[in-house]
């Protein structure tokens, strides 16, 4: 058996991506390997990237600036909740369609394992939004671990 070395967790930044970053922090801890978190943006189907929004006392910017910034923000949040020295934990955000982003982002950093969340969602939702975490499985160079991540009702 393969050892791992090299985890990545892709997050979506919902509330239950806290949960899923604790979860892979155990087995990065277990196998003494780096996590890297990494966020993907992706850009909305109809609406042009390069959009500017303004809004009173702003300098215009771009709608993907202010997105990654705003999931840079989050990212550097929920890293600073889970970081354990001397631990070593990377994050970054991408831009682009979440699966192939993530796979390309697996690849490129020699990850041996990929830990990675998902809704379970069902009909008509799936359909829409199609499975990230489906198209990693059956396309990763590596094996992944999927974990069903349940939304909080309140």
């Amino acid at each position: 058996m393969p050892v791992v070395t090299r985890i990545l967790v892709p997050v979506d930044l919902s509330e239950e991506a806290l949960a899923l970053v604790q979860y892979a922090l155990h087995y990065a801890q277990a196998f003494n390997a780096p996590l890297e978190l990494i966020h993907v943006w992706e850009p909305p189907q109809y609406v042009a990237p390069d959009l500017l929004v303004a809004a009173p006392g702003w300098d215009s910017q771009s709608l993907e600036k202010v997105a990654v910034d705003t999931a840079h923000k989050r990212l550097v949040a929920l890293a600073e909740q889970v970081r354990q020295p001397p631990f070593s934990l990377q994050y970054r955000v991408v831009v682009g369609e979440a699966a192939s982003a993530i796979l390309r982002a697996a690849e490129e950093g020699k990850h041996d394992l990929i830990i990675l969340g998902t809704h379970g969602r069902r009909g008509l939702p799936r359909l829409l939004m199609g499975s990230v975490a489906q198209k990693v499985v059956a396309r990763a160079h590596c094996p992944v671990l999927t974990v069903h991540l349940y939304e909080h009702t309140k």
